[in-house]
């Protein structure tokens, strides 16, 4: 009788494994899903020509009239951890501006530089998100205007808008350019902070991409942040800068300090001192 038992077991086996092994079938299995829970985080998915591989979460806020904040964790095509932060800014609103550090060493933390508009009293500060290099040190420069709308172009350019600058940046890459994603030599992963404009140059996008951590954020290339940039609604982008100085901040009304990190930075989540930054203000 054991012997029977024993044999049916093992032909069951052999059957299965067979029919295992026959089988070109994968099935996904259900947490692995392109699926985000709000508008702009399934427009990105949508738009980024599978990149996303896996929405682990998304939060969606509006944070005040003509800005949107969204923040996302997802995995990417590779299996890796990734987090992102972007904002939407709708000029007209709301405007940007420019921050730079008020101490001798030209460098300071860009919750001291909310901080420090905040208290002059004439905008409200309602985000911001690391700058980039000086006007004309680049191949590539982003500007809002007099008019009232923002242009990513190439430096080639500047001299026909520089009359009607208000404040810009530099980039350290090219990543759009009137819709086509562009060519990149720095494929490197890392934390990277972009800016992209829309077609009309009314809306302006400010993502950051948080990097050096594996278990959190595993950083990324100019190439996939090209192509975020284009699923965000870019219709022209640069990267402003990469590593530890790439920092989000939100107004934190709850926060003693009315400024926190929104990111986590490079360096171990310790803020970086910088140069200057982009300030979303009312």
């Amino acid at each position: 009788m054991k012997k029977h038992i024993f044999t049916s077991v093992v032909l069951g086996i052999l059957a299965f494994a067979a029919v295992s092994c026959n089988s070109d079938e994968f099935e996904k299995p259900e947490y692995f899903q392109q699926v985000a829970s709000t508008k702009l985080g399934q427009q990105i998915v949508d738009g980024a020509t599978d990149y996303i591989a896996h929405v682990k979460k998304d939060v969606q806020t509006k944070v005040a009239q003509g800005v949107t904040r969204l923040d996302m964790s997802y995995i990417n095509q590779n299996g890796h951890a990734m987090q992102l932060f972007l904002y939407k800014v709708s000029l007209g609103p709301v405007s940007l501006i420019a921050s730079t550090a008020n101490t001798t060493e030209k460098t300071d933390l860009l919750t001291n530089m909310c901080i420090e508009v905040e208290n002059q009293g004439k905008y409200t500060v309602l985000g911001a998100v690391n700058g980039g290099n000086a006007l004309g040190k680049g191949d590539v420069f982003f500007a809002t205007l007099k008019d009232g709308n923002a242009v990513c172009l190439p430096t080639s350019e500047y001299a026909s808008v520089s009359a009607n600058v208000t404040m810009g940046y530099s980039g350290t890459a090219h990543l759009l350019q009137d819709g086509y994603v562009l060519g990149q030599t720095d494929n490197t992963t890392a934390a990277r902070t972009a800016v992209g404009v829309s077609e009309n140059g009314n809306d302006v996008y400010l993502l950051v991409v948080d990097g050096g951590d594996f278990f959190y954020s595993n950083g990324i290339g100019c190439k996939d942040l090209a192509t975020l940039m284009k699923a965000c609604g870019a219709h022209n982008a640069l990267a402003l800068a990469s590593g530890n100085n790439v920092t989000a901040v939100w107004r934190n009304m709850r926060s003693a300090n009315l400024f926190d990190l929104l990111n986590k930075p490079a360096n171990k989540g310790v803020e970086a001192a910088i140069a200057g930054g982009i300030l979303i203000v009312q």
